[in-house]
């Protein structure tokens, strides 16, 4: 079955066609939907980055703290976070170098 849809833009009406033969308008609803879904994806992933960016973790936040108690914390527990870290990995490749 074949749909007409005129278009708003210059008053053609177009069978069958996503965007108007005559100026280029959408006409699709699925496909301005679509369209309006990605840009509010893409809108999303933005303000991810741009709030990734305003909030730094912990290490980052503390480390030129203006009193010397903050920074010495910070950069202690940042050591042994790192420490932990080391040895997590050094375990898991001594397990793949075992199992391998």
């Amino acid at each position: 079955m074949a749909s007409q849809i005129k278009c708003p833009n210059c008053g053609i009406y177009n069978t069958n066609e996503d965007y108007c033969t005559s100026c280029g308008t959408l006409l699709s609803h699925k496909k301005r939907r679509e369209l309006a879904f990605a840009q509010n994806e893409i809108d999303r992933k933005e303000r991810e980055r741009i709030q990734k960016e305003k909030s730094p973790g912990f290490y980052e936040t503390y480390k030129n703290h203006k009193f010397l108690i903050v920074r010495i914390f910070a950069k202690t527990i940042h050591s042994i976070w790192m420490a932990f870290m080391a040895i997590g990995m050094f375990i898991a490749w001594l397990i793949s170098a075992i199992i391998a």
